[in-house]
């Protein structure tokens, strides 16, 4: 044999450069890229039955390739190649051949020998090795590669599997093992999905103007509003088939149904013959006898390509002359999908998602001086609603380090109203000690800063204006001023 030492280690150098071997032209796994962009990415949705889930191999995207020797392998020197896969099993014997990486003669200038088969490579197997002899006159090229032609695979669960090939050459030296390729080979991720679409939500709210019996100025009139919906997506990982063919949505989910729940219920858009409406892409909804919170619409078709954005947005609304109060709730929608047939399993498309919740607009006011509550210079508040609306009205403090309290009602402060606050209604003097004591008594962690002991205050109400005012009695009692830059 002719195949000398330093033959042997500059064959063995050669592996170390895989990751700047040719690039495959064919549509192959190629282990030698690390990042695994060439690896395979089947649905998730693919059933996997009590015998396991077979994958076969469509043309070549199964076969495994990767670089063999930079700086080739010299004549007369046997080859040994095996594969191993971390999990599965081989549906039908595999098959070695070595190539320049693209699919052309590597053996100078020849087409390599053939591999035979030495063992493994059965439908019982995950490893297979194959054998060869460089003769005379076909030397291994420099950049050359095997490719392992895959029939397919089966598999008994989805976890990634990873393709190990390992390399070794022997002369009259003995047997050297060349460094091994190892990469990402299959693996599974979901075609479908559900997603919430606010492309056609509005930010509108239930105007308390109109005694909260209709939206502001919502786009689509006052009587109604859109709050967004839920739509099955469709990757853009590209997913393959179990026949390692394109997939689309309709492969996998026939039809879905869109439940819409209302933490609050749906009083004011399912008044019966006096009218009201719950829509989900243009479709009717109906309200559950059972539990007014829910409204089903009617099972529809799913696109192939999935539902497109605002194709099943959420419309309530109100009949013309409505006399029920909108009340505000949360939202969310339900997707319940039906799967397409016995491959494939829709459950990766029902899921619920969040829609724009409703809530009444209104109005706000502050103070962004307080004196603390056991300052000599007693402060008090007053909180007017000056609107024709009676509404409720919270309070809120910060410190000077800038933490703020829970939001109390003016209800629990002493002194406060007994409910809402009445249209064109006044509340009396709130001290300061006891609107302090209310929101501590609310946020025990809400305290005076480390540093400077000074409040603000802010109220929010359910009204369309409100006006804060704040009165300052002189430590001798003589003098009662405003001291205030109250205001929204």
């Amino acid at each position: 044999m002719t195949f000398t030492k330093k033959k042997l280690a500059a064959a063995i150098g050669g592996t170390l450069l895989a990751s700047v071997g040719i690039q495959q032209a064919q549509a192959a796994v190629d282990i030698d890229n690390t990042a695994g962009a060439t690896a395979l990415l089947y649905a998730s949705e693919a059933v996997i039955g009590t015998s396991g889930l077979g994958l076969t191999d469509a043309a070549t995207q199964m076969d495994i390739v990767g670089l063999m020797a930079v700086n080739g392998v010299a004549a007369d020197t046997d080859i040994r190649i095996t594969l191993t896969l971390s999990s599965g099993t081989f549906t039908g014997a595999p098959s070695v051949t070595v190539d320049n990486g693209a699919g052309g003669v590597a053996c100078n200038s020849n087409a390599c020998e053939a591999y035979s088969l030495f063992s493994g490579g059965t439908t019982a197997d995950s490893t297979v090795t194959f054998n060869s002899t460089v003769t005379t006159g076909k030397a291994v090229d420099s950049g050359a590669h095997f490719n392992f032609a895959m029939a397919g695979l089966t598999v008994t669960s989805q976890s990634a599997i990873t393709a190990t090939v390992t390399t070794s050459i022997a002369d009259n030296f003995g047997a050297t093992a060349l460094p091994t390729n190892s990469g990402a080979y299959p693996s599974f991720g979901p075609l479908l999905s559900v997603a919430a679409d606010a492309s056609t939500a509005e930010t509108v709210k239930i105007d308390v103007a109109q005694n909260s019996l209709f939206f502001a100025a919502a786009a689509t009139g006052d009587t109604n509003i859109n709050v967004g919906g839920a739509i099955v997506v469709q990757s853009t990982n590209a997913p393959l088939s179990v026949a390692s063919a394109a997939l689309v949505a309709t492969n996998v989910i026939a039809s879905a149904q869109h439940t819409i729940t209302a933490a609050n219920g749906f009083s004011a858009f399912n008044q019966g013959t006096v009218g009201g409406t719950i829509t989900v892409g243009g479709a009717a909804a109906t309200v559950s006898t059972a539990d007014a919170t829910l409204a089903a619409a009617a099972t529809k078709a799913v696109p192939s390509g999935g539902n497109a954005a605002g194709s099943n947005a959420v419309i309530l609304s109100v009949p013309a002359a409505n006399k029920v109060a909108i009340t505000e709730t949360t939202l969310t929608a339900t997707v319940t999908g039906v799967t397409a047939g016995a491959a494939y399993s829709a459950s990766t498309s029902p899921g619920t998602v969040s829609l724009a919740s409703i809530a009444r607009n209104g109005s706000s006011a502050r103070l962004t001086f307080s004196v603390n509550p056991d300052s000599s210079f007693p402060m008090s508040i007053r909180v007017t609603n000056d609107s024709a609306v009676a509404g409720p009205v919270t309070l809120t403090l910060t410190n000077d380090d800038g933490d703020t309290s829970t939001a109390v009602s003016l209800t629990a402060i002493t002194g406060g109203p007994a409910g809402d606050v009445g249209a064109g209604a006044s509340t009396g003097l709130l001290s300061m000690a006891n609107v302090f004591a209310a929101v501590q008594a609310a946020d025990a962690t809400f305290a005076l800063g480390a540093t400077s002991n000074k409040l603000r205050v802010s109220v929010s109400s359910l009204t369309p204006t409100i006006v804060l005012n704040a009165f300052s009695l002189s430590s001798d009692g003589t003098t009662f001023s405003m001291v205030t830059d109250a205001g929204a």
